[in-house]
């Protein structure tokens, strides 16, 4: 559609990009309305990682427009050239490029059209920068596209874009999840035969996730990628903002796990005196209740027998799935929790070894002493009565059996007491808890609550989705050819 040329302005002697469109599309209304379209949405943009626009012009066959230089390549030629990026460097990619979109989201300009080939790496600086925003939508209107037209590179484009429907900025987020899957891993998540399979598998198929292609990128971040990807935009991140700060966060070096996790491990700590309780009442009551369920005769009082036995064990999973619901719509999974649970009680161990050093303290070997005296003792009194019954020193055995069983217990439960706040028995438990069947068990049923609401939240947004056709206008540039097709699927 265009050619650009590397030029210098003379009046502030600096060097420009001048894009100009052909002489044989300046004719056709169209393509110039389209060419001059882009010019004027990208001047309307300000910010760091968006091209700049510096002035548009039109002559009777000539239509130009310059920006600014940058010099480097595209994340494609990147990609093509020297294989895929470092997960440090592609999630400052991936940051980069969501301000941009977030920038133009908050200006009412949906790009349409992210991909590598439009993402410019500066050399100088490492920054990402968006630009050609020849076939982006501003405002409510369609931009230069008819209504159910299609217009985009198939590779790059969202369900809704790739069905004709309206898009919006969470259209422009799962163009970006395709480019930070690209870029990380090498590979688009989707291989076609052409563009209308390609097309819809970006409707229909499921993407392979980024972890099982792409192992070494960190698993938060691979997860980011991944909700990008979801089909439907309810699922994903709500702004460019937001996804940028995701990106952040699943790269940064943690100094202690987020606010929802502490929040979630505090809660635990708090209700770990009524937990016990509640098992304690438990132990004692579902005896009593499974009795009188099987010796009862009389169906009212087994039936209401039977009710209490399951309420006693449905409160608790409706509180803790309730628990884990909360800490999974804040963007956490069970590893998350496992994580922190296990970086807490790693963290506390050292804590308690530099406090009370490695091993058993001495009051824990005296204490154990004592209790092993105890027994000993105890173990002898009884051993002299059962040898010489006939001797006449019962009191005295039984003083010695008492004493010495008095002083084992005593010591025993000191020195368990010791020992389990020198170890933290009850970290090491939560972890197990959640790291084995139950916990997953627990997330597996708050996941299933939160799709349902998920769903019912789209179908709430989106409505009814008409039939499907695709319908594409053939346009390319210096860049390469944007895919078109024109077909039912």
């Amino acid at each position: 559609m265009g050619v650009v040329f590397l030029a210098r302005e003379l009046s502030l002697d600096r060097r420009v990009a001048i894009k100009l469109l052909l002489p044989a599309k300046a004719v056709d209304p169209v393509a110039r309305e389209r060419f001059l379209v882009e010019a004027r949405t990208a001047a309307q943009l300000s910010h760091p990682n968006i091209v700049p626009i510096f002035a548009v012009d039109e002559l009777t066959d000539v239509v130009f427009f310059a920006m600014a230089y940058v010099e480097g390549q595209t994340l494609g030629q990147r990609v093509r050239e020297r294989g895929p990026l470092r997960p440090e460097e592609g999630a400052r990619l991936l940051r980069d490029v969501a301000w941009a979109l977030a920038h133009a989201h908050e200006r009412g300009v949906v790009h349409r059209d992210v991909k590598p080939d439009n993402i410019l790496l500066d050399s100088a600086t490492g920054r990402a920068v968006v630009s050609d925003f020849g076939i982006a939508r501003v405002g409510a209107g369609g931009g230069t596209t008819g209504p159910r037209e299609v217009v985009g590179t198939a590779e790059y484009m969202s369900p809704e874009q790739a069905s004709g429907l309206g898009v919006d900025a969470r259209s422009d987020l799962y163009s970006l999840g395709v480019v930070g899957y690209y870029a990380l891993s090498g590979q688009l998540p989707f291989d076609a035969r052409d563009s209308y399979e390609m097309l819809a598998r970006h409707i229909a198929a499921p993407p392979l996730p980024l972890a099982s292609v792409a192992p070494e990128v960190p698993r938060r971040l691979a997860q980011v990628i991944d909700r990008c990807l979801l089909k439907e935009p309810a699922a994903r991140f709500t702004s460019g903002a937001h996804l940028a700060d995701a990106v952040r966060l699943a790269v940064a070096v943690p100094v202690g796990p987020p606010i929802a996790l502490r929040a979630f491990l505090v809660e635990s700590r708090q209700l770990s005196a009524p937990a016990l309780v509640y098992g304690t009442l438990l132990g004692l009551a579902v005896p009593l209740l499974v009795m009188q369920l099987v010796t009862s005769a009389e169906l009212g009082a087994r039936l209401v027998a039977a009710g209490f036995i399951v309420w006693l064990f449905v409160l608790p999973t409706v509180l803790m799935v309730s628990r884990v619901r909360r800490l999974c719509a804040a963007g956490f999974d069970r590893d998350d929790l496992t994580d922190a649970l296990a970086a807490e009680l790693v963290r506390h161990r050292e804590e308690l070894a530099f406090l009370y050093g490695e091993g058993p303290s001495r009051l824990e070997r005296l204490l154990r002493r004592l209790a092993y005296a105890g027994v000993c003792l105890a173990a002898t009194a009884v051993g002299v009565g059962l040898r010489a019954p006939g001797l006449d020193a019962s009191s005295v055995q039984l003083a010695a059996l008492g004493i010495g069983a008095g002083v084992a217990l005593l010591a025993a439960v000191m020195a368990r007491a010791r020992t389990e706040h020198r170890t933290d028995p009850k970290r090491e438990r939560r972890l197990r808890f959640w790291g084995g069947p139950l916990g997953r068990w627990l997330f597996q049923l708050a996941r299933l609550r939160l799709a349902r609401r998920r769903a019912a939240t789209a179908a709430h947004t989106d409505g009814p989705s008409p039939d499907i056709v695709v319908g594409a206008v053939a346009e390319g540039d210096s860049r390469g050819p944007r895919r078109s097709a024109t077909a039912p699927l």
